[in-house]
């Protein structure tokens, strides 16, 4: 019993050591106030061109994996908008957008670090960590398009490899992204799990903004996460 108990503390230790090395959190940017709560919202893909990429590929390989990183984000954040907020859909850049009721998502990659897997896994603490960074502009389409009306940043990563102690998955979010991931041509486990984090923080972000702009009720907020130094 001792040792089953001991072995019990070692794994609660185990998680809880996990859940505080990986994290994703919001710096504010700049917000002006619009007209009405949204009946839906567009997600463009996440630019690549601008970004620090630190990962172990060139070329056309690079060229794919900032690819399947932009699906996999779209996919994350479309599908955990409309499980937990409001409607969300995947939308092609170049799509010419008429005047209605909706917000429209358009954001970069600033910054992206793979790390090492390995040193994840083993060593932990820090060593290896992922980090994943980026921009975010949101646009009111039943108003003017020429200009965000709010911008804010995502920033974190991940210090250790979450391998040894695992859970079905069974929330819409954990589910969409491991079928992107599959087929998403090597990109590192570590930063699909940020891509979640990010988009779970850019739904609690504009439930935060609907919140305070008296959209929706206290247990419809979603309280982001603020980035501190």
């Amino acid at each position: 019993m001792i040792k089953y108990c001991g072995g019990m503390l070692v794994a609660m230790g185990l998680v809880l050591i996990l859940a505080g090395c990986a994290s994703v959190s919001v710096q504010p940017g700049s917000e002006v106030a619009t007209k009405a709560m949204p009946q839906k919202v567009y997600v463009e893909g996440f630019a690549t061109s601008q970004g620090d990429f630190k990962v172990d590929r060139t070329d056309t390989d690079l060229a794919l994996f900032k690819s399947n990183l932009d699906v996999m984000m779209r996919v994350a954040i479309t599908t955990d908008l409309t499980d937990r907020l409001i409607p969300a859909v995947a939308a092609d850049n170049s799509h010419p957008w008429p005047r209605e009721n909706a917000w429209l998502i358009r954001g970069e990659f600033t910054r992206v670090n793979q790390g090492s897997r390995l040193l994840r896994g083993v060593v932990g603490f820090g060593a290896g960590g992922t980090k994943l960074e980026t921009r975010v502009e949101v646009y009111d389409l039943s108003g003017d398009t020429s200009r965000p009306f709010l911008t804010f940043a995502t920033t974190g990563g991940s210090n250790a490899e979450p391998g040894a102690v695992t859970a079905i998955a069974t929330d819409p979010l954990t589910i969409a992204v491991e079928a992107v991931a599959g087929g998403a041509g090597g990109v590192a486990h570590g930063l699909s799990e940020d891509t979640k984090r990010t988009a779970r923080e850019i739904t609690a972000q504009l439930s935060d903004y609907m919140y305070r702009s008296g959209w929706i009720t206290e247990d419809k907020w979603i309280k982001p996460k603020q980035y501190s130094n």
